[in-house]
């Protein structure tokens, strides 16, 4: 016959699982609340900032990587998508199109990230302050 107290360790766990849970939904939401409709593409490619593209005009580029690999970006109806990419995984294709900030579309293959960013420039804090 089980004790009483053979129940505890398991809704010891249920809470705790909840608890992570109900952190993770609240950090989504917090996350989510924060982006924005951006007005600039930046694209950086190994760490270095290649080209600033306005959201609100078509375009097509594609970007060179050092590797031989290459990526299509493509700008319209106010936002931005990677169409093709040579990489094997296509996880920065399967992203799809985003017009938010705080949602980059990267491709680690090539070393393209591509973020959309707000128009003005926003104060940044210094090292000092």
């Amino acid at each position: 016959m089980a004790s009483p107290s053979a129940g505890k360790p398991l809704r010891f766990w249920l809470i705790l699982i909840l608890c992570i849970a109900a952190l993770c939904v609240a950090a989504l939401l917090i996350l989510r609340s924060r982006q924005e409709t951006g007005g600039l593409v930046q694209v950086t490619q190994s760490g270095e900032v290649v080209g600033t593209y306005p959201l609100d005009e078509p375009a097509t580029l594609r970007f060179e990587s050092d590797n031989g690999g290459w990526n299509e970006v493509v700008i319209q109806d106010g936002a931005v998508q990677v169409t093709q990419a040579s990489c094997p995984d296509q996880v920065c294709v399967r992203h799809g199109a985003t017009s938010q900030t705080g949602d980059p579309i990267v491709c680690l293959p090539n070393g393209l990230v591509v973020e959309v960013i707000a128009n003005e420039t926003a104060p940044q804090l210094d090292g000092v302050t």
